[in-house]
């Protein structure tokens, strides 16, 4: 019990230590902390979601369930409802670390309801308006670059590295609804936009490998 609590005390001052000096800390996650428990709630939530802002809550109440995708060795952070100047407020904008510097990544979030395509094959309203809103997202951040970059103290974003290049995110609908038939289509919005669009089945997937991965770390650790 003793060694347990040593180890314990170790890792908490090691958080503390590398958290020191990040300007962004009160944004950072420590992505290996998810557990079942959070897995179970972002799965009901989805279920359960009648719009958007009811997943964007179980996304703000655990952010590190946004970043299980993605694969910097040097931090993780989600920011929720930035805003981008008085124009635009993002949804999130998550961000990795890696030896070259940050990468960030703006996430539009639209109804776990919503599809994707209709029944033509052609991107529905809600898809459209989410891929518009990164581009003006986009935008706004090549005309307001050294605002965006420019550290928090120094009363600018804190968003180091950040350009109208900033890859996309947006997650929308489910798995069930989508049409084999629209794949093609959407492999091709998403090269040409550098925009990944995915359903919720997307997060929870990352979410339940995360989980997974964590238990057989615990298990050899025992």
């Amino acid at each position: 019990m003793m060694m347990k609590k040593f180890i314990l005390s170790a890792l908490l001052r090691n958080k503390e230590d590398f958290l020191r000096d990040d300007p962004l800390r009160e944004f950072h996650v420590w992505w290996n902390d998810l557990t079942d428990g959070d897995l179970t709630k972002l799965e009901t939530a989805i279920e359960s979601a009648k719009r958007e802002e009811d997943v964007q809550k179980i996304l703000t109440e655990i952010p590190l369930l946004l970043v299980q995708h993605l694969v910097g060795g040097g931090g993780r952070w989600v920011i929720p409802k930035q805003k981008l100047g008085s124009e635009y407020v993002s949804d999130f904008i998550i961000g990795e670390r890696h030896s070259y510097g940050f990468n960030w990544v703006a996430v539009e979030l639209e109804s776990p309801n919503a599809k994707m395509f209709n029944k033509k094959g052609d991107p529905t309203k809600d898809l459209t308006h989410a891929i518009r809103q990164i581009h003006d997202w986009r935008s706004w951040i090549k005309s307001s670059r050294d605002y965006a970059t420019r550290e928090r103290n120094k009363k600018g974003l804190g968003l180091t590295d950040i350009d109208s290049n900033v890859k996309g995110l947006i997650l929308i609908g489910r798995r069930k609804d989508v049409d084999k038939s629209t794949d093609e289509l959407r492999r091709e919005m998403v090269q040409s936009s550098a925009i990944d669009i995915h359903t919720y089945d997307y997060l929870i997937d990352s979410a339940r490998s995360r989980v997974r991965w964590c238990e057989e770390k615990r298990k050899k650790g025992k």
